[in-house]
């Protein structure tokens, strides 16, 4: 009997990731920015060549808009409509940390859940994107909150934006004191970003009783984790890891 060819995708603030997922084997994730590109041209440049899934599971942080899009190609070319994943007040082991638990952006969710799958441990999940998201989950899967803050990026764009500092690009950070602007405006960011890691991991330690494990992912993982100064891995798939293990509990 045939295994199921699920489509896995993740629609990031600015990039979609798509993966195919048959017989507990899982494709490499490719990727598409998505930003200015119409919802027609995105689907027909990821997914044309692909055959017809026979199910799909799509998480999206990027707005309505999109989605709707996406969907009405999926139904027109496949006659298939994806389940969207919501984030859900208890689920796969996990307990969500939100008064309102549909608050809680669905890659956040999908991060908890992967991590939750991969091990029981307490663990800081900092996912350094567009935004940066800072997430606790205690042993027991019960997640205590978290934050979010600018990306990189964002900081960067959002401090020229308010003030009369020239335009500057951005530049790689090897000091902690800039002599330069450029280098000044890229040292604050990303030692900022470090040092609330740092800090969240402290306070985590303190209310959780054991040191978390300290998990980054998103694109600015590895410039981010040159600046600090305490132990971490980087997994850049938990997102698509956590719709992993949505499909697989709704292929079971």
């Amino acid at each position: 009997m045939k295994s199921d060819n699920i489509l896995l995708i993740d629609i990031g603030n600015t990039n979609l990731k798509w993966s195919l997922l048959q017989a507990g084997r899982r494709s490499p994730v490719t990727a598409k920015k998505h930003r200015g590109v119409t919802s027609d041209l995105l689907a027909t440049h990821c997914w044309a060549d692909i055959p017809p899934p026979d199910k799909i599971f799509l998480a999206n942080v990027a707005g309505a808009e999109l989605e709707s899009g996406l969907i009405s190609w999926m139904q027109g070319r496949w006659g298939r409509t994806p389940q969207v994943v919501r984030p859900v007040a208890q689920g796969w082991g996990v307990i969500n940390g939100y008064l309102d638990p549909g608050q809680l952006g669905v890659d956040r969710w999908l991060t908890l859940l992967a991590v939750r799958r991969q091990e029981h441990r307490t663990a800081c999940i900092v996912d350094c994107g567009t935004a940066i998201t800072v997430d606790l989950m205690d042993s027991g899967g019960r997640h205590h909150g978290g934050m979010i803050l600018p990306g990189l990026d964002l900081m960067r764009e959002s401090l020229l934006h308010q003030t009369r500092i020239p335009r500057v690009t951005n530049v790689p950070v090897d000091t902690l004191f800039a002599r330069d602007t450029a280098s000044a405006v890229a040292s604050a960011a990303v030692n900022s970003a470090a040092a609330l890691i740092e800090r969240s991991m402290h306070q985590a330690a303190a209310f959780c009783g054991e040191s978390p494990r300290l998990l980054l992912t998103g694109s600015d993982a590895e410039r981010i984790s040159m600046q600090l100064a305490i132990s971490f891995q980087i997994d850049h798939e938990l997102v698509m890891k956590g719709l992993v293990a949505i499909a697989e509990t709704a292929a079971g």
